[in-house]
């Protein structure tokens, strides 16, 4: 990773805002514990020790709202297979489970996270969760797999919709990304839908952090292009630190 200013939002003291964003799921449950449009996922969400916590109404409602704006995108239906890269602790299985899909596979490289998926969300339908071992320096600095070689594990044409949100956002280098959109595109059926998010250049600086990974527009471009259809986008137009490039894709 090169130094660059990204590094400022590194946490200085992770132990301290782990333990603050722990009090605020707690303080979070206790208000919509009566909530009966949210109380069946929030023993799912409110766990979670590792990779990105989350607080679970805002995580509930956020996971729905994408999952309808898939719909909407027509890049995911009633019936289908989804694969989830990078899938931390689940949320994006609630929404989509939610609309009736019939089988949602989460790919992540946190292991702890592997494990904790798959205990909480057993017995609430075809959701699975494994464990990517690739080399990644901030959530798996000892993997087996290099990241310009990784291979996910499952067959060719296995699923009709895959999502990869904020993922690419954490690469640091394009050949990893070219590798990633290839093993993508690679366990999609012809014609798959799939959705990625980057932070693009312009209008950021290139960056290799992987705290915040900037590719430049036309190496993105390129290689999605090859393999995807890029049927809408929106987003990624500011310096804000969170504004994405989301792409709604159709395999080739």
């Amino acid at each position: 990773m090169t130094g660059t200013g990204e590094d400022r939002h590194r946490p200085s003291f992770p132990h301290a805002r782990r333990l603050a964003k722990r009090a605020l799921v707690r303080w979070d449950v206790l208000q919509h514990r009566n909530d009966d449009s949210i109380r069946q996922w929030l023993p799912v969400l409110e766990g979670a020790r590792f990779g990105h916590i989350v607080v679970p109404s805002r995580a509930i409602a956020s996971s729905r709202e994408q999952a309808l704006d898939f719909v909407k995108h027509n890049l995911v239906r009633n019936g289908d297979r989804v694969l989830d890269i990078g899938a931390g602790n689940g949320r994006q299985a609630i929404g989509l489970k939610e609309i009736g899909i019939s089988s949602y596979s989460g790919l992540e490289v946190i292991r702890e996270s592997v494990e904790y998926g798959n205990q909480v969300f057993d017995g609430l339908g075809n959701i699975r969760f494994q464990w990517l071992d690739v080399v990644n320096p901030m959530y798996n600095p000892a993997g087996t797999q290099l990241p310009e070689q990784v291979e996910f594990p499952y067959e060719d044409a296995s699923f009709d919709f895959a999502i990869a949100s904020s993922l690419y956002t954490h690469l640091e280098r394009l050949d990893v990304a070219e590798r990633y959109v290839k093993e993508t595109a690679r366990v999609l059926r012809d014609g798959g839908g799939a959705f990625m998010s980057f932070f693009r250049s312009p209008p950021n600086a290139p960056t290799s952090s992987a705290i915040r990974t900037v590719f430049p527009q036309a190496d993105i471009t390129r290689i999605v292009g090859e393999l995807f259809i890029i049927e809408d986008e929106t987003g990624g137009n500011t310096t804000d630190f969170h504004d994405q490039w989301m792409l709604y894709l159709k395999k080739r």
